[in-house]
């Protein structure tokens, strides 16, 4: 039996990324009260059901004690010398008096210490020549985290119920659409969340996704709105855009009315809200390169679905794992306002801290630049400003 032991530490993604790459049959956690109360349950479970781990063992230790660290350790490494397993020590975010009582007992007990350094997905083992060091002695796996599973490590949810049916893109036909009305939206910017406003508030289509309007009565609402779509020449010019790519069909203007017909209730809806296609684009630009990616990713705080009303929590515009990293993505188009740049980037702060942890990457996406002290706010922040469009 191959057994593993380790430190438990507060970052989840150094407690399983040992057992991720490497086929262990046991791990051994040592570890303070407090962390083994609030990790004990996801840790073991992640292990289990993801990497194969057969046993999974919380030793709990006393803080700043390392005499009864150093006895809690060698009565656990005796059990598993008795039973003649192969042993492993993994400093992986471990701390110092981990570190002095590993150093201790691996000249004692001629183990292997190793430790994973997670930025760059890369092993690297001390004494790593000898022949039963763990890349040598112990068969190699790949685990990669998915979306859900990172999440419920770090104890929380993913909400499907809450998943917008616009950000069902796994259809090939919408993803095609996406790719189309992007182009036409990176053309027409200036103009698309007022055009966006202009459908979701004066146009409801029938049961077959039919529009039909008096000109003169779109003429005078967009006069009479305070957005930079106030002209009907500009509303022509986007509703012919739409017509050339096919997301709507059937554009006609006959004895004063407008005609036409949307492509499919996806398209509606992403066109009736404006910030859908920024955040459907960068979701197919990072599936490309990433592990897992998910789009408008509703995360419940405690794991647990209640009712309406009754749960913390928030919605992730682009959520991508790449190598073990997760990147948490907030989109935001059209010109932000000083307290809206303010509030994407704290919002962006506050889930990330909740649920990514040290290693996660946190990207605002835009698509108009932000003012020279939101990006040095940004900066302080560790946020990457990334602009589209």
């Amino acid at each position: 039996m191959i057994v593993n032991f380790e430190f438990l530490g507060v970052e989840p993604i150094d407690n399983v990324i040992t057992c991720m790459n490497f086929k262990v049959d046991k791990v051994v956690f040592f570890g303070y009260h407090d962390l083994v109360e609030e990790y004990r349950d996801a840790t073991e479970e992640f292990l289990k059901t993801n990497c194969g781990v057969k046993d999974v063992v919380f030793q709990e230790v006393a803080r700043a004690d390392l005499p009864a660290l150093l006895k809690s350790m060698r009565r656990a490494i005796d059990y598993e010398k008795k039973n003649k397993n192969q042993i492993y020590f993994d400093i992986t975010g471990g701390e110092s008096l981990i570190l002095v009582a590993f150093g201790f007992l691996a000249k004692e007990y001629g183990a292997r210490i190793h430790y994973y350094d997670v930025e760059n997905n890369r092993l690297v083992e001390l004494e790593s020549k000898e022949k039963d060091s763990i890349s040598r002695s112990v068969p190699s796996q790949q685990i990669k985290f998915s979306v859900d599973s990172y999440i419920k490590l770090r104890g929380g949810k993913v909400n499907y119920n809450l998943h917008k049916k616009v950000k069902n893109i796994e259809d090939r036909d919408f993803g095609n659409d996406v790719a189309k009305i992007w182009g036409v939206s990176q053309k027409y910017w200036n103009y698309w969340n007022p055009f966006s406003m202009f459908l979701q508030q004066n146009l409801e289509p029938d049961e077959m996704l039919s529009i039909s309007i008096k000109e003169k009565d779109v003429e005078r609402m967009l006069a009479a709105s305070n957005t930079k779509l106030n002209r009907l020449s500009k509303f022509n010019e986007i509703l012919n855009a739409l017509h050339s790519i096919g997301a709507i069909k059937k554009l006609e203007r006959i004895n004063g009315n407008y005609q036409f017909t949307i492509k499919s209730q996806q398209v509606k809806d992403c066109l009736w809200d404006g910030g859908s296609i920024l955040e459907l684009y960068t979701y197919q630009k990072e599936r490309r390169t990433g592990d897992d990616c998910k789009v408008g990713v509703h995360i419940d705080w405690d794991g647990v679905i209640h009712g309406y009303g009754e749960d913390v929590l928030n919605e992730v515009d682009v959520l991508v794992m790449r190598e073990n990293i997760p990147v948490f993505m907030s989109c935001k188009s059209g010109k932000l306002k000083a307290q809206e740049s303010l509030h994407a980037l704290y919002e962006l702060e506050t889930v990330t801290e909740r649920f990514g942890g040290k290693y996660a990457k946190k990207v605002l996406v835009t698509t108009r630049p932000l003012g020279p002290r939101y990006m040095e706010r940004a900066a302080e922040m560790g946020i990457e400003v990334r602009q589209e469009g």
